[in-house]
Protein backbone atom coordinates (compact mmCIF):
# COMPACT_ATOMS: atom_id res chain seq x y z
CA UNK A 1 0.00 0.00 0.00
CA UNK A 2 1.36 3.25 -1.03
CA UNK A 3 1.41 6.13 1.43
CA UNK A 4 -0.50 9.07 0.69
CA UNK A 5 1.51 12.08 0.84
CA UNK A 6 0.91 14.92 3.46
CA UNK A 7 2.49 18.35 3.36
CA UNK A 8 1.88 21.21 5.54
CA UNK A 9 2.55 24.69 4.39
CA UNK A 10 2.46 27.44 6.76
CA UNK A 11 2.13 31.55 6.36
CA UNK A 12 1.67 34.93 7.49
CA UNK A 13 -1.48 36.08 5.48
CA UNK A 14 -3.47 35.34 3.02
CA UNK A 15 -2.25 35.67 -0.39
CA UNK A 16 1.06 34.91 0.45
CA UNK A 17 0.42 30.64 0.39
CA UNK A 18 -0.98 32.09 -3.18
CA UNK A 19 1.71 34.27 -4.77
CA UNK A 20 4.90 31.95 -3.44
CA UNK A 21 3.46 28.76 -3.35
CA UNK A 22 0.30 28.34 -5.34
CA UNK A 23 1.51 26.08 -8.01
CA UNK A 24 3.22 23.69 -5.69
CA UNK A 25 0.23 23.47 -3.62
CA UNK A 26 -2.11 22.71 -6.79
CA UNK A 27 0.69 20.68 -8.22
CA UNK A 28 0.80 18.24 -4.95
CA UNK A 29 -3.34 18.64 -5.18
CA UNK A 30 -3.51 17.27 -8.38
CA UNK A 31 -1.00 14.73 -7.61
CA UNK A 32 -3.07 13.19 -4.67
CA UNK A 33 -1.15 14.38 -1.92
CA UNK A 34 -3.16 15.85 1.28
CA UNK A 35 -2.26 19.28 1.61
CA UNK A 36 -2.92 21.75 4.69
CA UNK A 37 -2.36 25.57 4.39
CA UNK A 38 -1.95 27.14 7.97
CA UNK A 39 -2.34 31.40 7.74
CA UNK A 40 -0.73 32.75 11.10
CA UNK A 41 -3.09 36.09 10.12
CA UNK A 42 -6.22 37.75 8.63
CA UNK A 43 -3.87 40.51 7.24
CA UNK A 44 -6.14 43.08 9.19
CA UNK A 45 -3.26 45.57 8.61
CA UNK A 46 -3.31 45.14 4.44
CA UNK A 47 -3.86 47.60 2.31
CA UNK A 48 -7.04 47.69 -0.05
CA UNK A 49 -6.91 48.03 -3.48
CA UNK A 50 -10.73 48.30 -4.94
CA UNK A 51 -11.92 51.32 -5.08
CA UNK A 52 -15.68 49.63 -3.66
CA UNK A 53 -13.77 48.21 -0.74
CA UNK A 54 -11.50 50.92 0.04
CA UNK A 55 -13.62 51.54 3.44
CA UNK A 56 -12.08 48.27 4.72
CA UNK A 57 -8.62 49.68 4.68
CA UNK A 58 -7.77 50.17 8.58
CA UNK A 59 -11.16 48.32 9.58
CA UNK A 60 -9.53 45.50 11.10
CA UNK A 61 -11.99 43.04 12.11
CA UNK A 62 -14.16 44.45 8.67
CA UNK A 63 -11.04 43.33 6.51
CA UNK A 64 -10.33 40.37 8.79
CA UNK A 65 -13.67 39.09 7.72
CA UNK A 66 -13.38 39.57 3.92
CA UNK A 67 -9.24 38.01 3.68
CA UNK A 68 -11.12 35.04 5.42
CA UNK A 69 -13.48 35.13 2.89
CA UNK A 70 -10.99 35.51 0.01
CA UNK A 71 -8.71 32.54 1.08
CA UNK A 72 -11.41 29.89 1.33
CA UNK A 73 -11.88 30.50 -2.26
CA UNK A 74 -8.52 30.79 -3.20
CA UNK A 75 -8.37 27.30 -1.37
CA UNK A 76 -11.19 25.96 -3.74
CA UNK A 77 -9.45 27.41 -6.62
CA UNK A 78 -6.03 25.47 -5.91
CA UNK A 79 -8.13 22.15 -3.95
CA UNK A 80 -7.16 22.51 -0.93
CA UNK A 81 -9.61 20.94 2.06
CA UNK A 82 -7.56 21.79 4.69
CA UNK A 83 -6.82 25.45 5.62
CA UNK A 84 -6.88 26.43 9.36
CA UNK A 85 -6.11 29.72 10.86
CA UNK A 86 -2.90 29.83 13.53
CA UNK A 87 -4.49 29.44 16.96
CA UNK A 88 -8.09 28.27 15.76
CA UNK A 89 -10.29 29.22 18.12
CA UNK A 90 -8.20 29.40 20.71
CA UNK A 91 -5.90 31.79 20.16
CA UNK A 92 -6.36 34.65 16.90
CA UNK A 93 -2.56 36.41 15.88
CA UNK A 94 -3.25 39.96 14.35
CA UNK A 95 -1.63 41.19 11.20
CA UNK A 96 1.98 42.98 12.51
CA UNK A 97 2.13 45.59 9.68
CA UNK A 98 5.15 46.96 7.96
CA UNK A 99 6.93 49.72 6.34
CA UNK A 100 9.39 50.36 3.17
CA UNK A 101 12.69 51.10 4.13
CA UNK A 102 15.09 53.00 1.82
CA UNK A 103 16.55 49.77 0.68
CA UNK A 104 13.03 48.96 -1.33
CA UNK A 105 12.35 45.88 1.39
CA UNK A 106 9.86 45.74 4.35
CA UNK A 107 10.81 46.63 7.95
CA UNK A 108 8.83 46.04 10.94
CA UNK A 109 6.27 49.08 11.67
CA UNK A 110 6.32 51.65 13.98
CA UNK A 111 3.78 50.46 16.46
CA UNK A 112 1.68 47.39 15.99
CA UNK A 113 -1.52 46.04 18.47
CA UNK A 114 -1.00 43.28 21.36
CA UNK A 115 -2.32 39.91 19.59
CA UNK A 116 0.37 41.30 16.61
CA UNK A 117 2.31 38.26 15.15
CA UNK A 118 5.31 39.40 16.21
CA UNK A 119 4.43 41.11 19.09
CA UNK A 120 4.02 37.66 20.70
CA UNK A 121 6.84 35.41 22.18
CA UNK A 122 8.69 33.61 19.24
CA UNK A 123 8.24 30.15 21.38
CA UNK A 124 4.45 30.79 21.61
CA UNK A 125 3.91 30.83 18.09
CA UNK A 126 6.25 28.06 17.68
CA UNK A 127 4.12 25.82 19.94
CA UNK A 128 0.76 26.52 18.14
CA UNK A 129 2.70 25.39 14.80
CA UNK A 130 3.94 22.26 16.40
CA UNK A 131 0.60 21.52 17.69
CA UNK A 132 -0.47 21.58 13.93
CA UNK A 133 2.44 20.00 12.98
CA UNK A 134 1.48 16.69 15.69
CA UNK A 135 -2.18 16.48 14.85
CA UNK A 136 -1.49 16.64 10.64
CA UNK A 137 1.87 14.38 10.96
CA UNK A 138 3.15 15.75 7.68
CA UNK A 139 6.22 14.24 6.06
CA UNK A 140 7.67 17.67 4.17
CA UNK A 141 6.39 20.87 5.58
CA UNK A 142 6.95 24.23 3.85
CA UNK A 143 7.13 28.08 4.98
CA UNK A 144 9.59 31.61 4.53
CA UNK A 145 13.66 31.66 4.36
CA UNK A 146 14.72 33.76 6.62
CA UNK A 147 14.82 36.52 4.97
CA UNK A 148 10.53 36.78 4.74
CA UNK A 149 11.04 36.87 0.86
CA UNK A 150 11.21 40.29 1.17
CA UNK A 151 11.40 41.40 4.54
CA UNK A 152 7.93 41.37 6.10
CA UNK A 153 8.65 41.04 9.58
CA UNK A 154 5.56 38.21 9.55
CA UNK A 155 6.95 36.43 7.62
CA UNK A 156 10.58 36.26 9.41
CA UNK A 157 8.75 35.18 12.13
CA UNK A 158 6.87 32.88 10.64
CA UNK A 159 10.09 31.54 9.15
CA UNK A 160 11.76 31.69 13.19
CA UNK A 161 8.77 29.89 14.61
CA UNK A 162 7.88 27.14 11.94
CA UNK A 163 11.63 26.30 12.46
CA UNK A 164 11.40 26.29 16.23
CA UNK A 165 7.84 24.18 15.91
CA UNK A 166 9.92 21.50 13.41
CA UNK A 167 11.79 20.68 16.29
CA UNK A 168 9.18 21.22 18.95
CA UNK A 169 6.80 18.66 17.73
CA UNK A 170 6.51 15.00 18.51
CA UNK A 171 6.21 14.00 14.95
CA UNK A 172 9.37 14.11 13.02
CA UNK A 173 8.74 15.56 9.63
CA UNK A 174 11.01 13.91 6.95
CA UNK A 175 11.49 17.76 5.26
CA UNK A 176 11.69 21.33 5.99
CA UNK A 177 11.49 23.36 2.99
CA UNK A 178 12.04 26.98 2.44
CA UNK A 179 10.59 29.18 -0.23
CA UNK A 180 13.72 30.79 -1.86
CA UNK A 181 13.58 32.47 -5.17
CA UNK A 182 17.11 33.00 -7.21
CA UNK A 183 18.19 36.48 -7.98
CA UNK A 184 17.84 36.47 -11.51
CA UNK A 185 14.43 34.74 -11.26
CA UNK A 186 13.18 37.46 -9.27
CA UNK A 187 14.81 40.29 -11.56
CA UNK A 188 13.11 38.31 -14.65
CA UNK A 189 9.43 38.46 -13.12
CA UNK A 190 9.97 42.44 -12.72
CA UNK A 191 11.06 43.41 -16.58
CA UNK A 192 8.92 45.61 -18.20
CA UNK A 193 10.41 44.41 -21.50
CA UNK A 194 8.15 41.13 -20.92
CA UNK A 195 5.60 40.19 -23.51
CA UNK A 196 2.37 41.15 -22.39
CA UNK A 197 3.59 43.63 -19.68
CA UNK A 198 2.37 46.60 -21.36
CA UNK A 199 -1.15 45.51 -22.14
CA UNK A 200 -1.80 45.28 -18.24
CA UNK A 201 -1.17 49.14 -16.82
CA UNK A 202 1.06 47.92 -14.09
CA UNK A 203 3.63 50.23 -13.25
CA UNK A 204 7.51 49.32 -13.37
CA UNK A 205 9.71 47.94 -10.17
CA UNK A 206 12.16 51.08 -9.46
CA UNK A 207 13.80 48.90 -6.96
CA UNK A 208 13.57 44.69 -7.02
CA UNK A 209 11.88 44.01 -3.64
CA UNK A 210 12.81 40.01 -3.15
CA UNK A 211 15.20 39.79 -1.07
CA UNK A 212 18.74 37.42 -2.48
CA UNK A 213 18.50 33.86 -1.37
CA UNK A 214 19.54 33.00 1.87
CA UNK A 215 19.99 29.33 1.80
CA UNK A 216 21.00 27.06 -1.57
CA UNK A 217 18.05 26.82 -3.77
CA UNK A 218 17.81 22.70 -4.04
CA UNK A 219 13.83 22.47 -5.87
CA UNK A 220 13.20 23.89 -8.85
CA UNK A 221 9.00 23.12 -9.18
CA UNK A 222 7.69 23.55 -12.60
CA UNK A 223 4.63 24.63 -11.74
CA UNK A 224 3.03 25.70 -15.76
CA UNK A 225 0.61 23.09 -16.07
CA UNK A 226 -1.72 24.08 -12.99
CA UNK A 227 -0.92 28.33 -13.80
CA UNK A 228 -4.74 28.85 -14.23
CA UNK A 229 -5.61 27.28 -10.86
CA UNK A 230 -2.92 29.64 -9.64
CA UNK A 231 -4.15 32.56 -11.25
CA UNK A 232 -7.57 31.84 -10.19
CA UNK A 233 -6.31 31.55 -6.41
CA UNK A 234 -4.92 34.90 -6.88
CA UNK A 235 -8.20 36.63 -8.37
CA UNK A 236 -9.91 35.09 -5.39
CA UNK A 237 -7.81 37.73 -3.26
CA UNK A 238 -9.28 40.66 -4.40
CA UNK A 239 -8.97 43.02 -1.39
CA UNK A 240 -4.77 42.41 -2.29
CA UNK A 241 -3.91 41.29 -5.60
CA UNK A 242 -4.64 42.60 -9.18
CA UNK A 243 -4.36 40.08 -11.93
CA UNK A 244 -3.64 41.29 -15.83
CA UNK A 245 -3.23 38.26 -18.23
CA UNK A 246 0.08 36.55 -17.04
CA UNK A 247 0.74 39.14 -14.81
CA UNK A 248 -0.39 40.30 -10.98
CA UNK A 249 0.48 43.12 -8.93
CA UNK A 250 -0.27 44.42 -5.32
CA UNK A 251 -1.31 47.39 -3.49
CA UNK A 252 1.72 49.58 -4.90
CA UNK A 253 0.84 48.97 -8.74
CA UNK A 254 3.86 47.18 -9.73
CA UNK A 255 3.54 44.17 -11.82
CA UNK A 256 4.99 41.04 -12.05
CA UNK A 257 4.69 37.71 -13.79
CA UNK A 258 2.79 35.15 -12.59
CA UNK A 259 5.75 32.13 -11.59
CA UNK A 260 5.78 29.56 -13.38
CA UNK A 261 8.36 27.75 -11.48
CA UNK A 262 9.01 28.20 -7.29
CA UNK A 263 12.07 27.34 -5.59
CA UNK A 264 12.82 25.60 -2.47
CA UNK A 265 16.27 25.39 -0.24
CA UNK A 266 15.85 22.83 2.28
CA UNK A 267 16.33 24.09 5.81
CA UNK A 268 16.37 20.31 8.05
CA UNK A 269 15.26 16.72 7.39
CA UNK A 270 16.69 14.47 4.56
CA UNK A 271 18.52 16.20 1.68
CA UNK A 272 18.14 16.28 -2.20
CA UNK A 273 20.43 12.85 -2.75
CA UNK A 274 23.58 14.29 -4.32
CA UNK A 275 23.25 12.55 -7.45
CA UNK A 276 20.36 13.99 -8.31
CA UNK A 277 21.53 17.24 -7.56
CA UNK A 278 24.46 16.70 -9.57
CA UNK A 279 22.17 17.26 -12.73
CA UNK A 280 20.77 20.63 -11.35
CA UNK A 281 18.01 21.43 -9.10
CA UNK A 282 15.51 18.82 -8.00
CA UNK A 283 12.03 18.70 -10.01
CA UNK A 284 10.25 18.08 -6.48
CA UNK A 285 9.55 19.12 -3.32
CA UNK A 286 9.14 15.45 -2.27
CA UNK A 287 12.19 14.48 -4.04
CA UNK A 288 14.11 11.92 -2.66
CA UNK A 289 12.01 12.04 0.61
CA UNK A 290 11.14 8.58 1.85
CA UNK A 291 7.44 8.62 2.60
CA UNK A 292 7.26 5.42 4.00
CA UNK A 293 10.15 5.44 6.64
CA UNK A 294 8.90 8.77 7.55
CA UNK A 295 5.63 7.49 8.28
CA UNK A 296 7.06 4.67 9.94
CA UNK A 297 8.94 6.93 11.90
CA UNK A 298 12.45 5.12 11.13
CA UNK A 299 14.54 8.22 9.66
CA UNK A 300 15.00 9.17 13.20
CA UNK A 301 18.64 8.14 12.81
CA UNK A 302 19.15 9.41 9.72
CA UNK A 303 17.34 12.65 10.05
CA UNK A 304 18.42 14.01 13.26
CA UNK A 305 21.91 15.26 12.18
CA UNK A 306 19.96 17.55 9.92
CA UNK A 307 17.62 18.93 12.66
CA UNK A 308 18.37 21.77 14.24
CA UNK A 309 19.32 21.08 17.98
CA UNK A 310 18.82 24.20 19.52
CA UNK A 311 21.50 23.43 22.73
CA UNK A 312 20.74 25.69 25.43
CA UNK A 313 21.72 29.01 26.29
CA UNK A 314 24.56 29.70 28.47
CA UNK A 315 22.96 30.82 32.36
CA UNK A 316 22.46 34.15 32.83
CA UNK A 317 22.50 36.37 36.01
CA UNK A 318 18.81 35.65 36.29
CA UNK A 319 20.36 31.64 36.72
CA UNK A 320 22.76 33.32 38.92
CA UNK A 321 20.27 35.15 41.40
CA UNK A 322 18.29 31.84 41.64
CA UNK A 323 21.09 29.39 42.12
CA UNK A 324 22.20 32.14 45.18
CA UNK A 325 18.52 32.56 46.59
CA UNK A 326 17.75 28.91 46.58
CA UNK A 327 21.06 27.97 47.99
CA UNK A 328 20.31 30.35 51.11
CA UNK A 329 17.29 29.24 51.66
CA UNK A 330 18.39 25.41 51.53
CA UNK A 331 21.02 26.25 54.22
CA UNK A 332 19.10 27.96 56.49
CA UNK A 333 15.98 25.48 56.49
CA UNK A 334 18.62 22.34 55.92
CA UNK A 335 21.07 23.43 59.31
CA UNK A 336 18.03 24.06 60.79
CA UNK A 337 16.82 20.40 60.76
CA UNK A 338 19.34 18.59 60.10
CA UNK A 339 19.87 17.29 63.50
CA UNK A 340 16.46 16.31 64.35
CA UNK A 341 16.10 12.84 65.21
CA UNK A 342 13.52 10.26 66.38
CA UNK A 343 14.78 7.44 69.26
CA UNK A 344 13.06 4.29 69.09
CA UNK A 345 13.51 1.62 71.84
CA UNK A 346 13.99 -2.28 70.33
CA UNK A 347 13.89 -3.88 73.89
CA UNK A 348 16.59 -2.28 75.94
CA UNK A 349 18.39 -1.05 72.76
CA UNK A 350 17.45 2.31 71.21
CA UNK A 351 17.81 2.91 67.82
CA UNK A 352 17.96 6.77 66.44
CA UNK A 353 16.32 7.38 63.28
CA UNK A 354 18.42 10.75 61.51
CA UNK A 355 15.44 11.94 59.61
CA UNK A 356 16.51 15.63 60.01
CA UNK A 357 19.61 15.25 58.19
CA UNK A 358 17.96 13.06 55.09
CA UNK A 359 15.31 15.87 55.07
CA UNK A 360 18.01 18.35 54.61
CA UNK A 361 19.77 16.14 52.26
CA UNK A 362 16.85 15.39 50.57
CA UNK A 363 15.86 19.11 50.36
CA UNK A 364 19.42 20.05 48.98
CA UNK A 365 19.30 17.13 46.15
CA UNK A 366 16.12 18.42 45.22
CA UNK A 367 16.96 22.17 44.52
CA UNK A 368 20.08 21.03 43.39
CA UNK A 369 18.51 19.01 40.80
CA UNK A 370 15.75 21.61 39.96
CA UNK A 371 19.00 23.97 38.68
CA UNK A 372 20.72 21.43 37.13
CA UNK A 373 17.69 20.92 34.86
CA UNK A 374 16.82 23.82 34.47
CA UNK A 375 19.52 25.63 33.08
CA UNK A 376 20.94 22.25 31.83
CA UNK A 377 24.67 23.76 33.08
CA UNK A 378 26.54 22.80 36.46
CA UNK A 379 27.66 26.10 37.04
CA UNK A 380 24.10 27.59 38.73
CA UNK A 381 24.23 24.33 40.91
CA UNK A 382 27.47 24.85 41.89
CA UNK A 383 27.04 28.12 42.99
CA UNK A 384 24.01 27.21 45.57
CA UNK A 385 26.14 24.22 47.15
CA UNK A 386 29.01 26.93 47.79
CA UNK A 387 26.79 28.81 48.89
CA UNK A 388 25.28 25.94 51.28
CA UNK A 389 27.94 25.20 52.50
CA UNK A 390 29.66 28.32 53.79
CA UNK A 391 26.62 29.51 55.12
CA UNK A 392 26.52 26.11 57.14
CA UNK A 393 29.99 26.07 57.84
CA UNK A 394 29.12 29.86 59.32
CA UNK A 395 26.62 28.96 61.53
CA UNK A 396 28.87 26.37 63.49
CA UNK A 397 31.35 29.33 64.31
CA UNK A 398 30.06 30.54 67.59
CA UNK A 399 32.39 33.84 66.90
CA UNK A 400 30.81 34.58 63.67
CA UNK A 401 26.99 34.49 63.94
CA UNK A 402 24.97 33.45 67.25
CA UNK A 403 24.20 29.93 65.86
CA UNK A 404 26.74 27.21 67.10
CA UNK A 405 24.00 24.80 68.65
CA UNK A 406 22.61 24.70 64.99
CA UNK A 407 25.47 23.14 63.61
CA UNK A 408 27.80 20.69 65.77
CA UNK A 409 30.76 19.17 64.23
CA UNK A 410 31.18 16.94 66.49
CA UNK A 411 28.58 15.26 65.54
CA UNK A 412 28.24 12.51 62.13
CA UNK A 413 25.31 14.13 60.96
CA UNK A 414 26.37 17.84 61.28
CA UNK A 415 29.26 16.66 59.09
CA UNK A 416 27.47 14.40 56.83
CA UNK A 417 25.40 17.96 56.24
CA UNK A 418 28.69 20.10 55.48
CA UNK A 419 29.91 18.00 53.28
CA UNK A 420 26.73 16.22 52.12
CA UNK A 421 25.26 19.13 49.71
CA UNK A 422 29.51 19.19 47.67
CA UNK A 423 29.11 15.78 47.21
CA UNK A 424 25.62 15.67 45.59
CA UNK A 425 26.65 18.71 43.21
CA UNK A 426 29.63 16.89 42.12
CA UNK A 427 27.80 13.57 41.77
CA UNK A 428 25.30 15.76 39.72
CA UNK A 429 27.83 17.57 37.68
CA UNK A 430 28.61 14.09 35.85
CA UNK A 431 25.11 13.57 34.94
CA UNK A 432 24.52 14.68 31.11
CA UNK A 433 20.92 15.98 31.02
CA UNK A 434 19.23 16.35 27.64
CA UNK A 435 16.10 17.70 26.13
CA UNK A 436 13.24 15.44 25.82
CA UNK A 437 13.97 13.15 22.84
CA UNK A 438 10.51 13.69 20.39
CA UNK A 439 10.38 10.35 18.91
CA UNK A 440 8.09 7.78 18.41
Amino acid sequence: MTDTPRVLLVHAHPDDETITTGGTIAALVSEGAEVMVLTATRGEGGEVIPADLKQLEGDRAGLARVREQEIAEAMRALGVRMHTFLGGTTRTFEDSGMEWGSDGHARPAASMTDNALCATDVTTVARHIAAVIDALEPHAVITYAANGGYGHPDHVRVHEATTMAFDLAEWRTGRLLYVDTPTEVARRSFDPNQDGFALTGFAAAETIPAKPPVGQIVIDQDVTSVLPAKRAALEAHRTQVSVSGGFFALSNGVGQKIGDHEFFSIGAGTPIPHEILSAGPAPHVLTGLDIAAVEAQQNTAAAAPLRRRREPRKPGIFAYLHAAVLGLLIAFLGTMQHLNVTVINLGETPIILPWGVVLALALAAAGLWHLKTMYRSSAPMLVAAVIIAVLSFAFGQPKWLPGSDMIVTGLLRSVVWLLGPMVLAAVFSFINVRGHDRTR
